[in-house]
């Protein structure tokens, strides 16, 4: 039963009551302004159909225009002669953190009392030079989110707090689809399929130590050069274990047995990029891994129904 006086159906839905009627509720016969629906109206397959319009309507009116710039940032990034979701990836993965802070920053009336490094982005910075310009459209999202270029710096005045709410839900969408398909990714799905775990944690836990080192003091030279034999010491070469060093930004050489870090131009380390892909590894282990146990699960429960 629902009364359609109630200023939650009436008042702001506009068209409230109709929708109810067309799903099926009618009119009390006693004129108490209560609609009731009964059992023998309810119709499955129409309710269902009405909540599809009323989610499409919604999408269309909470969505940014993140969806279909970073569609078409794909597109033209499949379109390179060495395409790369990583780069995408990434460039979504920045963004996000960038309208984090903007959120973090509080209402359009507290923005005066913000610092501006909570609502700008240095384009001297590795975060837009790496991440973001590679990726036109990234950029283009900037500038729909209403950023404009100053002084060698991105800023948004004013910034709409529930624009930038809405654009990090799209965002973290976004970022949950390319992470499947990430090189990290790839490379921590393979090494989990094809060994022990615990011979894949080790491995992984030590990665993890090794790049932290690196984030921690980059220009300490001896951290950029890893011995394989040290690496595998604990368990023995393991399948997938040289691809995914690559992965992680390092030039394997099978003389020396060495994994050295691939530095930039100019001859430094990438701390932004070996950050990101920090996280990137930690968290595609914790996927990968509960991935093979829902598979494992599975598969042992099929075992047991056929037996």
């Amino acid at each position: 039963n629902v009364a359609p006086e109630d200023p939650e159906i009436n008042s702001s839905a506009g068209g409230g009551v109709a929708l109810l009627m067309c799903a099926g509720f009618r009119e009390s016969s006693e004129d108490d302004g209560i609609l009731t629906l009964k059992q023998n109206d309810v119709n499955r397959a129409n309710i269902e159909k009405i909540i599809g319009e009323i989610n499409g309507v919604l999408q269309q009116r909470t969505s940014t225009c993140i969806p279909s710039l970073m569609a078409l940032a794909w597109q033209e990034e499949h379109k390179k002669t060495k395409p790369s979701i990583e780069r995408v990836y990434f460039a979504a993965v920045e963004l996000k953190k960038l309208f984090s802070n903007v959120i973090v920053s509080g209402s359009e009336g507290d923005i005066g009392n913000v610092s501006l490094d909570f609502l700008s982005l240095d384009t001297r910075s590795q975060a837009f030079r790496g991440r973001l310009r590679p990726v036109a459209k990234s950029v283009e999202i900037l500038k729909k989110m209403g950023f404009e270029e100053v002084r060698g710096y991105w800023r948004v005045k004013d910034p709409e707090i529930s624009k930038f709410e809405a654009a990090l839900h799209d965002l973290n969408g976004e970022i949950r689809k390319l992470s499947l398909d990430t090189p990290v990714f790839k490379a921590v799905e393979r090494l989990v399929k094809a060994n022990p775990d615990e011979h894949a944690r080790i491995l992984i836990s030590i990665l993890l130590k090794c790049m932290a080192r690196i984030i921690d003091d980059p220009d300490n030279t001896k951290y950029h050069t890893l011995k394989i034999n040290g690496l595998f010491r604990k368990t023995g070469e393991l399948d997938g274990g040289r691809p995914l060093l690559k992965c992680l930004g390092f030039r394997v050489d099978e003389i020396t047995d060495t994994a050295t870090l691939r530095l930039t131009k100019k001859g430094n380390v990438d701390v932004s990029l070996v950050e990101l892909r920090h996280h990137d590894l930690k968290r595609s282990w914790n996927d990968a891994l509960e991935s093979q146990k829902r598979l494992r699960t599975a598969k042992k429960a099929k075992k047991t129904k056929n037996s």
